[in-house]
């Protein structure tokens, strides 16, 4: 029995020093003083929290870089914008003047029409492939040509169209007005036709949606025509109904400098802390066409340069001002967002570094007592193997001699 207690202690005491080097070595080579849970099960614990902390971070600092260059990029293009109003105040201002000539008041409308394409060409600024002026339909280019009239691609001599024409249920007809600024959304029903498409285009009329004078009508040929009756209003229309076809504008019916907007009004969010969200893009409309309609301003400045009184050109000049106000109460919100941002980058990156300090303090080990530790193992396992060779070889036999 005396034998076997002493293999016994001995294999034990191996054990337990393979398994003191084991760990000295594991705490030297990865810098860690717990490498699995039961090293320290609370330590552990801990560090699971702080690593999915970390992660939490990570996430919202990449969401930040996602959409910081994004928005300074649409800041840039508003930035434009407003030096292009500044310009045409300036200009508008000269234009008003009762010395200004025919010819400089033509070549200042002139020099006012490459700032509104210049505008236009602005809230078209898409970053990576994204419109940045869509609203959430970054796909779709927000500002679009106007034009007078568009025609259904339906309505051959096979099958015209009729008032009594069935529409397919739930398609969605929009008409956007370059005047008003504003999108008649029409949203068929079961059972409904054509003729309730008219009335609710006239009821978009009697509403302010749509420009007065806007309708919608059964031309010769069978279509479905809708049209305005002025040669400086008109009208963007797109259709997903079957019945009707797509909508195309008719050629020659292009009305000048007018612009419709086509994106939607939503904002995009993005949640950039535990309980922050950030505002991340401006809708075209709300920059260019609500309220005062910056593209219908510049171009009634136009037409009043070319056409009107002094008074009129001063009246128009004073209506851009206020679109240039308007401008910058809109950009406002932006500002105040990539501002946030830029705070939130820094503060993520601050947080960065105190999860990574207390992760290091949770289970870092302290290389210079690992070191130590190690050394002790090592001459402890030595000494543990040096008994074990003078021990484990002897056998019962060897103590009957």
């Amino acid at each position: 029995m005396r034998v076997t207690n002493i293999v016994s202690d001995v294999q034990y005491a191996m054990q337990q020093s393979q398994q003191n080097l084991a760990t000295a070595l594991q705490q030297v080579s990865t810098g860690l003083r717990v490498n699995q849970l039961s090293d320290d099960p609370i330590a552990s614990a801990n560090m699971v929290t702080s690593l999915a902390s970390s992660a939490n971070v990570d996430q919202y600092t990449k969401n930040v870089s996602s959409v910081l260059s994004q928005m300074q990029t649409a800041d840039a293009a508003i930035s434009s914008i407003v030096t292009s109003l500044n310009t045409a105040v300036t200009l508008g201002t000269e234009g008003a003047t009762g010395t200004a000539s025919t010819a400089n008041k033509t070549a200042i409308a002139t020099e006012l029409e490459g700032l509104l394409t210049g505008i236009v060409g602005e809230g078209n600024t898409s970053y990576q492939g994204a419109h940045l002026f869509s609203g959430t339909d970054s796909s779709t280019v927000p500002f679009v040509a106007a034009s007078a009239t568009y025609t259904s691609a339906q309505g051959t001599t096979a099958s015209p169209l009729t008032a009594a024409t069935a529409l397919t249920a739930g398609s969605v007809t929009t008409i956007s007005d370059a005047s008003t600024g504003e999108t008649m959304t029409y949203t068929a029903a079961a059972g409904d036709t054509i003729a309730t498409l008219q009335s609710a285009v006239a009821s978009a009329v009697s509403a302010g949606t749509l420009s007065s004078g806007t309708t919608a009508t059964i031309n010769s040929g069978g279509q479905l025509s809708i049209a305005t009756n002025s040669t400086t209003n008109g009208v963007v229309v797109s259709s997903n109904d079957v019945a009707l076809g797509s909508m195309t504008a008719v050629s020659g019916t292009e009305v000048a400098n007018a612009y419709a907007y086509v994106g939607n009004n939503s904002v995009n969010e993005v949640q950039v802390g535990d309980s922050l969200s950030i505002a991340t893009n401006l809708p075209g409309s709300t920059l260019l066409t609500s309220g005062t309609n910056v593209i219908s301003a510049l171009n009634s400045l136009i037409t009043a340069l070319k056409s009107g009184t002094s008074t009129e050109i001063g009246t128009a000049t004073t209506a851009i001002t206020s679109a240039l106000n308007a401008v910058n109460v809109s950009r406002s919100p932006l500002d105040s967002a990539i501002s946030r941002l830029d705070s939130q980058e820094s503060f993520l990156s601050q947080e960065k570094l105190t999860l990574s300090t207390a992760q290091t303090a949770l289970v870092g080990a302290n290389l210079a007592d690992s070191a130590t530790n190690l050394s002790a193992a090592e001459t402890t396992n030595s000494a543990v193997l040096a008994a074990a060779a003078k021990v484990m070889p002897n056998t019962l036999f060897d103590y009957m001699k």
